[in-house]
């Protein structure tokens, strides 16, 4: 018999039960036999119980406290944390394309230094894996039909077993309302208070039967923009917030004797934004140093107000990166679906359906910038472009000076970037005796453009800033060599000794920069075909069996014009910058985008079996006891083969209470990307300290490549999960579940950073592997490249506790008021970066970087809707819990960094939506709502990274960064 009480309170709100009972009882009316698979299990029944835990939200509540998207409302659950959203994504550079809406289920996706975006979570539509909608292999929930969507299955338990690779942390799948008939949409437009991040959505779906009933059309279509935020708009990210050392001379920073504390305009002082002379190969050449004025004059450099970071000042001179950059990218999204289903007979359905999504991105990249020792220009004696006193410390014709330059007024570099994407499955479903049986056929594809223009090209730079005077007329040098010449036919000389270049010579700026550009194509074909029933009843029930085969297959294909691995050799180097002299060692093809080339592909064939097994029902104190298990073989083409597998099992022991625990080995094998990625070139301060007597003991700029390992092998994991459901017949409405849960991954694929990979290298003493990885002439000089490539070296391991609470309850004749909870508590959080590495703990800690990324002990939300036949109104309070400054693995043998004021508090956020019905006869129904985000403008904790100005100075994982703002609009069905 049904439980009455869940019925109702499930009617409008999740409940976080792994059944396809519970979630029936949501969706339907009591009165309807229909099954609703939820996504914890495989088997399909009435009345049966999964073991793992399962958050089920309707859509139509997420959209209530955030109607951007359903996204955005999944990643203010405390399930999910340091996802990948407009908001939370850097833009300093474009070799990547982290953008969109990438969801990471218990932080699982974020936890080294991969870039790509979060990985272990996996995203499912209606029940069917979503293939890669960029060439990183990450996934943009962004490009799912929401409008057709009913509810969204969140299982916060590993489930490898039943939907294959990725789901270490757990699934994410999006239901579709395949049933639809209507038309509905929404149109909305969203501010934020200040004036930016203006935003529009419009978008409509419709359903039919069709054919007296045997068949149903759905079509959808939507379409999203927002204009952006510059970081500059927000005034605290305009003060030069910066973490410095805060003992000058006090040693390495956020050690005991010397910890961080928050200060203003903090600079780098290698460089000038006009132009500084950093080297020469004179010995004791007195413009060392010296900053170049505008007028082509010199003075000394302001060093500022000295500080207990080396490299950094406050005040003075030196630079920061840009508040010109974008804190939100801007973006415009289109989004079409389509579905026809058609019953060949009463037993076996035909359907096929589509999507189509493009993304469009456009943004101001890192300053072009001459940054030594990777970028620096030469000028040698000779060029028409020195003064008299700058010619007369370089008496030798070979002689030169090295400028830095960062930002004199020259445009920045701008990135365009296009994802066009298509995932189209067609199938049968049907029945066969007791058993239902299903096959399909899908293929996804997506294919990335991206081009940054305006950057430096380094081979016509170099050519354009070495000049000489030929006939009394600044020529290029190289156009004086015949043998050279006609590879630099155009070169028009450039002149960094008087400011902003791109002014005082323009025709040489305009030939000195061009476009970095790549093109990536990544596919997916994959088959499944799968079988369930009943086998046999048992005195408990049935004894139930889903099993299948799948079959997939990726390639990816990725083109470039900068690839770095062109230039990997000495031979390489001199062919292509022929003729050119004072080429600095770790020169690519442009400042900063070299995307290299990539090909590969493999295949996975896996088998999967599911048992659900009835053990005792209606005993005294086994009102139900039943066990699951489900075993998965899967075979990679590129790194073997691999078992996954689950037992659990469920047992109420009366009708009220249920408790549930599973145990699984789960996996994540490697993506195309990770295993045949080219080069992509980087750039990142590093402090080179002296360690061992290796380093240079600089705190500058270094430049790294980037690349893939074919010998990767598959990530493995342990997930337990323990809990219960509380569901009180004597409190109707009234359910709550808590579940515990612990996950140990191994053969973590990661990737040490620059950083690290100098820190090693020099404990050491010059013998760790790490060592290899850096090129230097001397062990004591600055390093002019470091390579970078991940491998199975790190574990991780997880546990807390889940909180999900609901209430539900009529109010006067025709109101209803629901409140919803839920809050999680991490208990642990620790990772190991290589084997022999110290433990380095996370739970509690906001991790302060360029990427930052945080781990609350505790976070929650609370929902408080009410709503009757004319109004609704819906009030949402989301808590982050108070957490401690460190940054993990930054000194030796993990020691905690030290800061000054390493607390940082609670933060509360509440949302608040008013919404109204308006009945317009005949079953058409408007809806027209004003929703506010943020409603009282918490500013987000003051909390910058140690180098300036890569991000806003806060923890963009984790807090808005927005303030208030205010969306309205109008939703219909008709």
């Amino acid at each position: 018999m049904r439980n009455y009480a869940i019925a109702a309170l499930l009617a409008t709100s999740a409940l976080s039960l792994a059944a396809p009972a519970f979630a029936q009882d949501a969706a339907v009316d009591e009165n309807v036999d229909e099954q609703i698979v939820v996504t914890g299990t495989r088997i399909v029944r009435d009345g049966y119980t999964a073991p793992t835990p399962v958050t089920v939200a309707t859509t139509d509540e997420l959209a209530r406290g955030t109607p951007s998207s359903v996204p955005d409302a999944l990643n203010k659950l405390p399930q999910f944390s340091n996802s990948l959203s407009p908001s939370k994504a850097a833009s300093n550079f474009s070799n990547l394309p982290i953008h969109g809406n990438i969801l990471n289920l218990r932080g699982l996706g974020t936890t080294g230094n991969n870039p790509k975006g979060p990985l272990r979570t996996l995203i499912l539509f209606d029940g069917q894996r979503v293939s890669p909608t960029e060439y990183v292999g990450t996934i943009d929930t962004n490009v799912l039909p929401q409008l057709l969507m009913s509810r969204v299955d969140v299982v916060t338990g590993g489930a490898s077993a039943a939907w294959g690779s990725d789901a270490v942390a757990g699934v994410v799948n999006f239901v579709l309302n395949k049933d639809f008939t209507g038309v509905t949409g929404v149109a909305q437009y969203g501010v934020a208070e200040r004036g930016y991040a203006e935003s529009q959505r419009i978008g409509a779906a419709a359903g039919a039967n069709f054919a007296g009933g045997r068949g149903h059309i759905l079509f959808s279509a939507e379409y999203n923009n927002n204009d952006g935020m510059k970081r500059r708009e927000r005034d605290f990210s305009t003060k030069g917030y910066n973490f410095v050392g805060s003992v000058v001379g006090g040693g390495t920073p956020g050690t005991v004797t010397n910890p961080y504390v928050l200060a203003s305009d903090v600079r780098i002082s290698a460089l000038a934004n006009t132009g500084r002379i950093t080297s020469s190969n004179v010995v004791g050449n007195p413009l060392v140093g010296q900053v170049i004025n505008v007028d082509g004059t010199t003075r000394a450099f302001n060093a500022g107000t000295a500080v207990g970071t080396a490299g950094f000042q406050s005040g003075g001179d030196g630079y920061a990166i840009t508040q010109e950059n974008a804190a939100i990218i801007p973006a415009k999204t289109y989004q079409t679906f389509g579905r026809i289903a058609y019953d060949l007979t009463d037993d076996v359905n035909f359907y096929v359906q589509g999507l189509f999504s493009r993304s469009d991105y456009a943004y101001p990249t890192q300053t072009n910038a001459l940054v030594p020792p990777s970028q620096g220009v030469n000028v040698y004696s000779g060029n028409p472009f020195l003064t008299a006193a700058m010619q007369a410390t370089l008496t030798g014709a070979n002689d030169f000076i090295t400028v830095g330059q960062y930002d004199a007024g020259q445009a920045q570099p701008f990135a365009k970037e296009r994802t066009d994407y298509w995932m189209a499955t067609t199938g049968l479903d049907g029945k066969l005796g007791g058993f239902k049986w299903s096959v399909n056929y899908s293929h996804g594809e997506s294919t990335h453009n991206m081009d940054t223009s305006g950057l430096y090209d380094n081979k016509k730079l170099f050519a354009a800033a070495d000049v000489v005077l030929v006939g009394g007329v600044p020529t290029c040098r190289v156009l004086t060599d015949p043998t050279v010449a006609a590879q630099y036919a155009g070169c028009k000389p450039i002149n960094f000794l008087r400011g902003n270049a791109a002014v005082t010579t323009p025709d040489g700026y305009a030939y000195a920069t061009g476009t970095s550009g790549y093109d990536a194509t990544i596919k997916q074909d994959a088959i499944t075909a799968s079988l369930s029933g009943s086998l046999f009843d048992l005195p408990a029930g049935p004894v139930d069996l889903a099993a299948g085969v799948e079959y997939r297959k990726q390639s990816l294909v990725l083109t470039s014009n900068a690839d770095p691995a062109n230039l990997d050799t000495a031979a390489k180097r001199s062919s292509y910058f022929a003729g050119l002299r004072g080429v600095p060692a770790g020169a690519l093809y442009f400042w900063l985008i070299n995307v290299g080339q990539a090909n590969g592909s493999y295949n996975v064939k896996e088998g999967f079996a599911e048992l659900a097994v009835p053990v005792l029902r209606d005993k005294p104190g086994f009102e139900e006891l039943s066990l699951n298990g489900a075993v998965r073989v899967t075979d990679y083409s590129s790194s073997g083969t691999v078992a996954t597998w689950k037992v659990g099992g469920t047992w109420k022991p009366v009708s009220d209470f249920l408790l549930r625990a599973a145990y699984s080995r789960d996996i994540r094998a490697p993506n195309l990307y990770e295993l045949y990625s080219g080069a992509q070139s980087g750039i990142g301060i590093v402090n080179d300290t002296v360690i061992n007597g290796i380093g240079s003991g600089q705190n500058i700029n270094v430049s790294s490549v980037t690349k893939g390992n074919a010998n990767l092998k598959p990530e493995k994991a342990k997930t337990l999960t323990i809990g219960g459901v509380l569901s009180p017949s004597g409190l109707p409405g009234f359910s709550v579940a808590i579940d515990y849960y612990s996950i140990k991954v191994d053969s973590l694929i990661d990737q040490l950073s620059a950083q690290q990979i100098l820190t090693n290298c020099g404990n050491s003493a010059g013998t760790g592997p790490e060592c290899a990885l850096i090129s230097r002439a001397t062990p004591t000089t600055f390093p002019s490249l470091i390579t970078i490539a991940p491998a199975n070296i790190a574990f991780l391991k997880t546990a807390g506790i889940d909180f999900d609470a609901s209430y539900r309850t009529r109010v006067g004749a025709s109101g209803n008021l629901s409140l919803r909870l839920y809050a999680n508590y991490l208990a642990k959080f620790d990772t190991q970066q290589f084997a022999g590495a110290p433990t380095l703990h996370y739970a509690g800690v906001s991790v302060v970087g360029s990427n930052p990324a945080g781990y609350p002990r505790w976070r929650g939300s609370l929902t408080l809707d009410y709503e009757n036949d004319k109004f609704g109104v819906t009030l949402s309070e989301q808590m982050i819990g108070s957490m401690r400054l460190d940054i993990p693995g930054a000194l030796p043998n993990g020691a905690r960094v030290n800061f000054v004021q390493p607390n940082v508090g609670k933060v509360f956020y509440t949302d608040l939506t008013l919404r109204g019905k308006i009945n317009i006869g005949e079953g058409r129904k408007l809806e027209p709502f004003v929703t506010i985000n943020n409603l009282f403008d918490r500013d987000p904790p003051l909390i910058p990274g140690t180098v300036p100005g890569v991000n806003l100075p806060t923890n963009i994982a984790v807090y808005d960064i927005v303030g208030r703002a205010y969306t309205a609009g109008v939703r219909f069905k008709f």
